[in-house]
């Protein structure tokens, strides 16, 4: 075996190794290497590194997408012989002549970051701050005067919410600065709402809680959608008399503390799917509008980070778990026993920050993450609002996020 050591991108590679490597089947390549002075190793699929060349054949550089179809991309990762896989120890480089004449050369350093799995590594946590009432006691403000689309993303994703302050007080202004931010997402209520306790020709009549004026606990909007709204946005147009302050609460503190706490319950609500719906109708009830079926409460990626809170105890369909079979009522029991757990957590007042929405003043809400509720209130209280696309959203704080832009508004 060669070997010779050389740091490449904040690796030490070991870049030569014998023929033994390659797999007696021809579809593997094992590659050796030291990362911060621990030796490791990968085995490297040939059809993961044939689907993964970026030759002008197979791969459109200016659209950086993939031109192969897959039809075919097992039976031509091959090679003929050993000798057809190339090492550049000059460049660290790879080169590997496939059983159809095309040649793939890939950089080692790239290969390993593209496709080596890190199980216990994500960058999730970095861009998020949990907060309780006593980590954030007011919600994070922004002048409209001063507004950028930077200081917008950094903090909406860091704190999951956001007020921009100076904001004319009418549903026209509030509808215009939401569109010069987030392209918005639409449902059956409309595209952007004006909205108050005693409905008007003017106004929208929705069989819902929201057009009233009872206390509304912690929730997240939309759990009846298989596509949840993810930013939510509210400016009040006109405080009731007495009442109706917005209560906030970051629900991925309240789940992470429930895994912490108890994480057997904690493992029931992200494995445990259930539905949601969104009914009116004459008789109440009578009509669908919108259902969303086997949805966790708590969404987690490969990596066990949270990425999306469905918790709306208002608006969950008939929960079809019945059987004949006494474990499956059990864990029927074990699923409402851990609901019940993080619904004491979200409504705990030690984990939630209360404010008074005023003229001027637009808040937006990341409803992946962030629960609002409502209480009851006194007097007219008119409202304006919308639903802003999480995913376009995303697409914009990216490159804030990792510092690699400072465009404003």
């Amino acid at each position: 075996m060669i070997v010779q050591r050389r740091l490449v991108s904040g690796f030490t590679w070991v870049t030569g190794w014998n023929l033994k490597n390659i797999r007696s089947k021809n579809d593997c390549l094992e590659i050796r290497y030291e990362n911060e002075g621990n030796p490791s190793k990968l085995i490297m699929p040939f059809v993961w590194l044939r689907d993964h060349c970026t030759s002008q054949k197979l791969y459109h550089l200016p659209t950086n997408q993939r031109k192969s179809n897959c039809c075919d991309i097992t039976s031509l990762s091959k090679i003929k012989h050993s000798n057809q896989v190339i090492i550049d120890e000059a460049t660290n480089s790879l080169q590997i002549v496939w059983i159809d004449g095309h040649q793939s050369k890939f950089k080692i350093g790239n290969i390993i970051r593209e496709g080596k799995v890190e199980k216990n590594v994500s960058n999730d946590n970095k861009i998020y701050e949990l907060w309780n009432s006593k980590s954030l006691k007011d919600v994070p403000r922004i002048s409209k005067s001063t507004l950028s689309l930077q200081s917008f993303s950094k903090n909406l994703v860091k704190y999951g919410v956001i007020i921009v302050d100076g904001v004319e007080g009418t549903s026209e202004a509030t509808e215009k600065l939401c569109q010069s931010l987030v392209p918005v997402h639409d449902t059956f209520f409309g595209q952007f709402w004006v909205f108050s306790n005693s409905a008007t020709n003017d106004e929208p009549a929705y069989e819902d809680t929201a057009y009233g004026s009872d206390e509304i606990g912690p929730h997240t909007d939309g759990t009846y959608f298989d596509q949840t709204p993810g930013i939510q946005v509210f400016h009040c147009l006109t405080p009731a008399k007495t009442g109706g302050d917005t209560v906030l609460v970051d629900s991925f503190y309240c789940a992470e503390k429930l895994r912490n706490e108890s994480p057997e319950d904690f493992e029931i609500l992200c494995n445990t799917k259930i539905s949601h719906h969104y009914l009116e109708g004459s008789p109440p009830g009578s009509s669908i509008h919108s259902v969303s079926l086997e949805k966790p409460v708590i969404e987690r990626n490969s990596f066990g980070n949270i990425t999306q809170i469905r918790f709306n105890p208002y608006d969950r369909a008939p929960f079809s778990c019945l059987n004949s079979s006494e474990a499956s009522a059990a864990e029927t029991i074990k699923f409402y026993e851990a609901y019940e757990k993080f619904s004491k957590i979200c409504h705990n007042p030690d984990n939630s920050i209360e404010i008074s929405l005023r003229p001027g003043s637009v808040i937006f809400i990341d409803n992946f993450r962030i629960l609002h509720s409502r209480t009851s209130f006194q007097g007219y209280r008119q409202m304006c609002g919308c639903y802003l696309s999480r995913d376009n959203f995303m697409a914009k704080a990216i490159p804030f996020l990792s510092g690699k832009s400072q465009t404003s508004l």
